[in-house]
């Protein structure tokens, strides 16, 4: 087992900080030298100040100190959020290659993280609905549920209804997050599990639109779109404005569907998101919406000429 310790050496060097700098006005320096050996454990007050010190939180490690290199576990599960955050899946395979190289990423839980972001890219990059349908399936009842009650359970069961929902199997798709969303519905309060609410959202509002259930699409998509205003997030928020403008435009209210398209077309001509403008753009609404008159022309041509719609 790694120590908090190791981590603080290591970016303690990474800064070419010597011991004496670290611990001044802190402790001694013969005190940092203990806590970097394993020999004494700082206290919360202190942690924090080496935190301070060090300019990184030291707390985020914690959770990470059975690893072998607690520090590059949680630099790679850092990049997996934010390549998901962001629908960067060419990216997100490459860290997964190169999280295969080391070795705590061969033992539970971390192997799970290969598992379900090598499915990830397999539904958005090579559209193998089915055969990740029956992948997950078989994960799911080798996997001990323990590990299942949490994020990665979370996880597979929001790209569980994806998968349903693309190849029209919509009730098991709503089974599918409804799992999902059991796992999550406590932790809104939890910061790190933001993009984990969001994901489980996000496929919500696309069922019940997909259902046909406008108004329960309309309320998740108020729901998260206030959420991801909360937490100063907006990851994938061209999606929920999406779904709430086709949501919307069916059931009559044009101010709000245009309103919300003009959005999500102002947000991918500023960011390139192909991943996100595909799945939009694949939705038959869209179509309908984009030639409708009351719809600005020039954003519309410049959307499509930016994605190659053209």
């Amino acid at each position: 087992m790694s120590h908090i310790g190791n981590v603080i050496k290591v970016h303690r060097n990474k800064l070419g900080m010597s011991r004496k700098d670290l611990s001044d006005n802190i402790c001694s320096q013969k005190y940092i030298y203990l806590i970097e050996k394993g020999e004494r454990t700082p206290s919360v007050n202190m942690l924090t100040m080496i935190s301070d010190r060090l300019g990184i939180d030291l707390f985020d490690y914690y959770q990470y100190l059975d690893c072998i290199n607690p520090i590059k576990v949680y630099e790679v599960l850092k990049k997996f959020r934010i390549c998901q955050r962001e629908s960067d899946f060419d990216t997100l395979k490459n860290i997964v290659d190169e999280a295969k190289k080391l070795p705590d990423f061969y033992h539970k839980p971390w192997i799970y993280e290969l598992e379900v972001n090598r499915l990830a890219y397999m539904v958005f990059k090579e559209e193998k609905y089915e055969e990740v349908i029956n992948s997950i399936n078989h994960i799911l009842q080798k996997t001990d549920k323990k590990y299942l009650n949490n994020i990665y359970g979370s996880n597979l069961y929001s790209l569980l209804s994806t998968c349903y929902q693309i190849i029209g199997d919509l009730v098991n798709a709503e089974y599918a997050v409804l799992l999902a969303y059991d796992i999550v519905r406590n932790k809104y309060k939890i910061e790190k599990y933001s993009h984990y609410i969001v994901t489980v959202r996000l496929n919500l509002i696309t069922l019940y639109y997909l259902s046909g259930k406008l108004d329960k699409a309309i309320y998740e998509g108020n729901e998260l779109v206030q959420y991801q205003n909360r937490i100063n997030s907006y990851g994938r928020i061209s999606i929920a404005y999406s779904f709430l403008a086709f949501s919307y435009y069916k059931i009559g209210d044009y101010d709000n569907a245009f309103s919300y398209f003009e959005k999500v077309l102002y947000l991918l001509l500023i960011k390139y998101k192909p991943t996100d403008a595909y799945y939009i753009v694949m939705q038959d609404m869209f179509n309908i919406m984009a030639k409708d008159d009351r719809i600005n022309w020039e954003i519309i041509y410049k959307f499509k000429e930016k994605y190659d719609l053209n």
